[in-house]
């Protein structure tokens, strides 16, 4: 069910540096986080700045670069579906563990494994910094294959269980060392592209084969469900093993046009003057020359790679950060913003199946058409939160003399969060009185829903990004990594809710508490501008 998030970037960016020290004389580049991206002569600046070592990930050719986001799209889809798509067939689970097990015990089957993806997301991106993306990388998809494989083969629920909480934390590198990787083998200019790549078709495929998994369950067994997921994250294994190298390149800071450049652990790309620059690394040079030679396709097949000198204290600075990011009030509100919203959905594909299959009658193996407006909901909310949400932002930017802020991009929830609204609503209401409305009716408000809570993550997201400009990566991580925590309470109280009250009050009291957080938007609009005025002043 979980939509992916594309993560922040910029088209373009104007010299705003100027603008910004008129409004505050105490603010720079870094408090800003503006980047110069297109100089005055319409030049394209290639940031990072890449070294003319061959083993650079940012020298790869265009054949190498798309064999990898293949790679970590395939990994993505099939290990994210193999969590999510437990609600095309969880009306079967109740039958088969129903005699010994409570109804809040086998949504824990779903429930559970999402919730752990954040401790994955949160142990496997710091340990690729240390040992490299690739080993951790093989790591990760070798257990979600074989523990796809246990599950299928369990013969209790104890092992089904133990089973996907493994292919939870593997599934954990989605959101964590996938955009890692992304990041390592492209400019600042062409991020929009691939992880709009990354994210689009993980959606687009995932809500087509969600589908069909019904159909595969009716037909065979449930254990299938396990084997197919087994099959193609096998090839994933093969996948990574052949068409990944290791992508972790130290780079140093390099000068550019009087501004200095470098990469953090996170991937992110940050610019300082070079008075800073000299204050951190002594002199930079303006371009590094190195004398490596090109590693041989045999060699890339190497499954380790080279330890990163002063591994424990980079683990150490990772977790600090993220930790430091959590102290803004805007990374707070973004984290319950996409919790609230995901908990939600998840909470709807626990009950679906057993609304359609109980209440209309549908058979087993049409329960997956539940999903058919997932797709075009997707596509719809990728242009609001992309193309609609950039005009909104220079809009909103020209109305405050040209500049940009990160508060901004509240004002791009408004619709999302009516759409939630609407969503909830009509759910709750046709599975309420299912002799008045059509089953489409569902269909119709999940697609609502999907549309909303989409467009909540991209906005979400990328408003956390902009709100810590010197820690952004840290941010997402937050955001993306925390709100499978957080979001663990919506989803897991809804069984329970729907047995003590009914569907009509269960999805009101999660409308309530849906409404009351983004509530918490206004004063994070017009109070947050001051929490980083005053952040900046102190450091």
């Amino acid at each position: 069910m979980e939509a992916k998030v594309p993560s922040p970037t910029i088209d373009k960016l104007e010299d705003c540096n100027s603008v910004t020290k008129h409004e505050d004389q105490n603010l720079n580049e870094r408090t800003t986080g503006d980047v110069l991206l297109v100089t005055k002569t319409n030049h394209v600046r290639r940031i990072p700045v890449p070294t003319n070592d061959p083993n650079d990930p940012l020298n790869f050719n265009k054949w190498r670069k798309l064999g990898i986001v293949v790679t970590c799209c395939w990994f993505s889809i099939f290990s994210i579906l193999s969590l999510s798509g437990t609600g095309t067939f969880m009306n079967t689970l109740y039958e088969m563990y129903g005699a010994h097990h409570s109804a809040e015990q086998i949504t824990g089957l779903s429930t559970y494994p999402t919730m752990v993806m954040a401790f994955g997301c949160l142990g496997l991106l710091p340990l690729s910094f240390v040992l490299g993306r690739r080993p951790v990388f093989l790591l990760a998809v070798s257990i979600a294959f074989i523990c796809n494989l246990t599950a299928g083969g369990s013969k209790d629920f104890r092992g089904h269980f133990i089973s996907r909480i493994f292919v939870g934390l593997a599934t954990g590198a989605t959101e964590s060392i996938l955009p890692l990787i992304l990041s390592d083998i492209t400019f600042l200019n062409e991020r929009s592209f691939f992880f709009g790549l990354y994210w689009s078709v993980q959606n687009g495929v995932s809500s087509g084969i969600l589908i069909g998994l019904s159909y595969l369950v009716a037909a065979t067994s449930w254990r299938w469900y396990y084997w197919l997921f087994g099959i193609t994250l096998g090839v994933s294994a093969l996948m990574v093993v052949f068409l990944l190298p290791e992508t972790k390149f130290f780079r140093s800071p390099t000068s550019l046009d009087g501004q200095v450049v470098y990469t953090d652990e996170f991937g992110t790309t940050h610019i300082v003057s070079d008075e800073e620059a000299r204050e951190r690394w002594g002199n930079v040079q303006e371009h590094v020359t190195v004398t490596t030679e090109k590693r041989t396709f045999i060699q890339e097949l190497k499954p380790w790679s080279d330890v990163t000198p002063n591994g424990i204290q980079i683990l150490a600075s990772a977790y600090m950060k993220i930790l430091q990011a959590l102290t803004s009030p805007g990374v707070i509100f973004a984290l319950m913003c996409a919790s609230i919203s995901l908990g939600i959905g998840i909470g709807i594909t626990l009950v679906y199946s057993t609304i359609l299959v109980e209440a209309y009658h549908w058979s087993a193996s049409s329960v997956g058409l539940f999903n058919a407006g997932v797709i075009p909901a997707s596509l719809l909310a990728m242009f609001y939160a992309g193309f609609c949400a950039d005009k909104i932002n220079l809009w909103l930017a020209r109305r405050n003399n040209g500049i940009h802020r990160p508060e901004h991009h509240l004002v791009h929830l408004i619709v999302p969060c009516l759409t939630g609204v609407c969503g909830i609503v009509v759910i709750a209401v046709c599975a309420s009185h299912p002799e008045k409305y059509s089953a489409w009716g569902l269909v119709f408000g999940w697609a609502i829903y999907q549309f909303s809570f989409t467009c909540i993550l991209i906005t979400s997201t990328t408003f956390a990004a902009e709100v810590i400009p010197q820690n952004p990566g840290a941010a997402i991580v937050a955001v993306i990594g925390g709100k499978n925590i957080v979001s663990f309470s919506a989803s897991y109280g809804i069984v329970p809710m729907v047995s003590k009250y009914s569907y009509m009050k269960a999805f009101m009291i999660l409308m309530g508490i849906f409404i009351a957080i983004f509530a918490l938007g206004v004063p994070v609009f017009f109070l947050n501008h001051k929490w980083r005025k005053t952040i900046s002043h102190r450091r």
